[in-house]
């Protein structure tokens, strides 16, 4: 029974997937970049983990101005493992 539920889930899965990539048609292009090259970046925040001394995780944010002055940042952007981008 446990088996038939997983080839069950991953049946579901699969055509879940092949749906979403066969009905969608073209995707919308791309927008126009707002930030040409030798701009400043605009300020950010992103959120992070941090482990801390009693050995858990804390939550908390760091902002790209943060570092303005201080040391040489650089922003790289990978896409997600299996996505179409």
């Amino acid at each position: 029974m446990k088996r038939l539920a997983i080839a069950g889930l991953l049946g579901a899965t699969v055509a879940l997937t092949a749906g979403a990539a066969a009905g969608g048609g073209q995707a919308p292009p791309p927008p126009t970049p707002t930030v040409k090259v030798g701009d400043a970046a605009p300020d950010f925040t992103l959120p992070y983990l941090e482990a801390t001394a009693e050995g858990k995780v804390a939550s908390k944010e760091m902002k790209l101005s943060d570092f303005k002055g201080k040391s040489v940042v650089v922003l790289a952007f990978f896409p997600a493992a299996f996505s179409p981008g």
